[in-house]
């Protein structure tokens, strides 16, 4: 069995993988600071939750933009699962021609997401993530991931208009009523809402001329997806565990290889 571990700003995510299917599934809330031992007694009550023995753990890759909690989670892996757990860092073997200016800056669950969906898309495609952020990034006809697009997360832009703005409320993200909203918080949905899809179609349609492409495969990930998506005018798909997907990729990628980067 395979852990992938993808720890992000909002939550961390946890997947248990048996040939490269998922078989368990565990989110918990990011929290900054958290020590070494809290991230064993979390993996302990997890594996307990779903009756995973540890000793069937066999190997672990660990994507991280939380650089605080980085190193805890890994020695919290070694520890509890007496493996050392590959983590996502800039040059490992990835199979993907990445085409950006500084490769440190590019997200880890980034590059999970594209490893994942080359196993599944034809190229050209491109990757929406709605979490913290929302982002979308684009791999070519060639193979090359040629850049992203990083805009506000949803929730974000919520809070920031219940902070900036004394009569607005702070609010849930759920599925619209209608497009045009008959109190304050219904019209905050729609806006939300509305305006993420037509902001990821606007994005489409600009990345399909960039890439001089009519037919862009597009897919979407991250908590709010299964929200917003069916709001695009877009064809776009949703794998709730696609960066989940890409750890396991990348882990065999780089199974019983030299950690020196490629």
């Amino acid at each position: 069995m395979i852990l992938s571990i993808d720890v992000g700003n909002t939550g961390i995510a946890f997947g248990f993988y048996k040939e490269k299917s998922i078989v368990h599934h565990s989110k918990v809330s990011s929290r900054p600071y958290k020590s070494k031992d809290e991230f064993v007694m979390l993996l302990n009550n997890i594996c307990n939750h779903k009756k995973i023995q540890p000793a069937d753990v066999e190997g672990c890759a660990i994507s991280s933009v939380v650089p605080p909690l980085t190193e805890q989670i890994r020695q919290g892996v070694e520890e509890f699962f007496s493996c050392k757990p590959l983590l996502i860092t800039p040059g490992i073997k990835t199979g993907l021609n990445i085409r950006i200016d500084v490769h440190t800056q590019l997200g880890s669950d980034i590059v999970a997401n594209n490893v994942a969906a080359a196993a599944i898309l034809p190229k050209p495609f491109a990757v929406v993530d709605l979490g913290t952020a929302t982002t979308v990034s684009a791999v070519n006809k060639a193979g090359e991931l040629i850049g992203v697009i990083i805009a506000p997360g949803t929730r974000i832009a919520v809070d920031a208009l219940s902070a900036a703005a004394a009569e607005l409320p702070y609010i849930s993200l759920t599925r619209p009523k209608a497009l045009l909203g008959k109190n304050t918080q219904d019209s905050m949905v729609s806006g939300c809402i509305y305006g993420t899809a037509c902001m990821i179609d606007g994005f489409i349609e600009k990345l399909k001329v960039e890439l001089e492409t009519d037919k862009l495969n597009v897919i979407a990930c991250g908590g709010l997806a299964d929200i917003i998506i069916p709001y695009c005018r877009e064809s776009i798909s949703v794998n709730r565990y696609l960066t989940l997907d890409g750890l396991v990729h990348l882990y065999y990628m780089n199974a019983g290889r030299s950690r020196s980067y490629i």
